[in-house]
This record gives C-alpha cells, structure tokens and sequence, in this order.
C-alpha cells in the first residue's frame, strides 16, 4: 500500500466507524422517473484504478478536518476505503471504485448530473442520522465509477458538496490514464 505509514502516523484512536454513503444501502430507494444522465457518460481520458487507501491523502483532507484514525478499506462498500475526520466523532470521507455511472444514478434518482474535470458525475446528497452526507459517482471508464463521499455534522448540502467536489477532484488527479 502507497502511502500507508503516513496515516497511521501520530495519530490517536477515534471512537466509532464510517457511517454508510448516502444511497448505497443494502436496500436502494424506490426508482422515480427524472431526466436521463448524459448517454454515454463523457468521459474525456478513461482512467485506471490504484489502491482506493492512496485516493485521498491526508492533505487532501485537511480542508474537511483532517484525518483521525487509520483508513478503513472496504468502507463505505467494497473497493472503497474511508477515513474518518477531526470535527464530530462520525465525520467520514471515503474514494472508492464501484459501478458505472448509469447503474448508480438509477439507484439513486434524486441525485443530479454534474461535470467533474469535464467527467459525468451524479451528485447525491441526503441528511443521515444529523449528518449531511453526500456522495458523487463519476464516470472513469463505461464500466466503473470513481466514488467519492463525505458526511458532515450540522452541514448543509450545499457546503458538503461544494467540498466533496474538492475531494472528487483531488482523487480524480491521483488515477493513471487506462
């Protein structure tokens, strides 16, 4: 693993483990009808997949909180990993690969579509348990998605968002061409 030691640094044990990414659920939501993503998803240079641990680094994470614990691979679903921040005890981020886009916007139709970089993404935000949570799928190859996610304590989805888009964009530049 890449980078590895450099999370397990100095840091000292935090309480409690990464909340589930809004939409991703063992259960999804009950499709309504929406407008239809871009078809095929743009997807301007295909991209490969590194170890999903290395997608965010701890300065990627400072704007957010910080990292505070080791990194917890297979969470918020496998081929993810999630880190929890300082702030509030459950402030989780998380970069992953999961399924194409397409397959992720029809599990989650109040999400919208939003360009990354010029890559489809479908942006999905939802309050979980006081916490803002928001996840963006963004179309890396016609088979797979980069996931990004972020859970907040008393934010609004807006302020998520705008700083999920930071991660995104940060996990985005760390994938070699396919």
């Amino acid at each position: 693993m890449i980078g590895g030691s450099a999370l397990s640094g100095c840091s000292t044990a935090v309480v409690g483990s990464p909340i589930p990414a809004a939409g991703f659920q063992e259960h999804p939501e009950t499709p309504r009808t929406r407008s239809a993503i871009a078809q095929p998803p743009r997807i301007p240079a295909p991209r490969g997949e590194v170890d999903p641990c290395t997608l965010l680094t701890p300065d990627d994470l400072v704007p957010v909180g910080g990292v505070a614990g080791p990194p917890h691979p297979g969470n918020p679903v496998p081929g993810a990993c999630a880190h929890l921040l300082g702030g509030h005890p459950d402030d989780t981020a998380a970069a992953g690969f999961h399924e194409p886009l397409p397959s992720i916007a029809q599990r989650q139709p109040r999400g919208v579509e939003v360009d990354v970089r010029g890559y489809s993404s479908w942006l999905y935000c939802e309050p979980v348990t006081g916490y803002q949570t928001c996840t963006a799928a963004t179309a890396i190859r016609s088979d797979r998605s980069l996931l990004t996610m972020l859970s907040l304590k008393d934010a609004s989805a807006a302020d998520t968002a705008d700083r999920l888009f930071g991660l995104t964009t940060a996990a985005l530049r760390k994938l070699p061409p396919a």
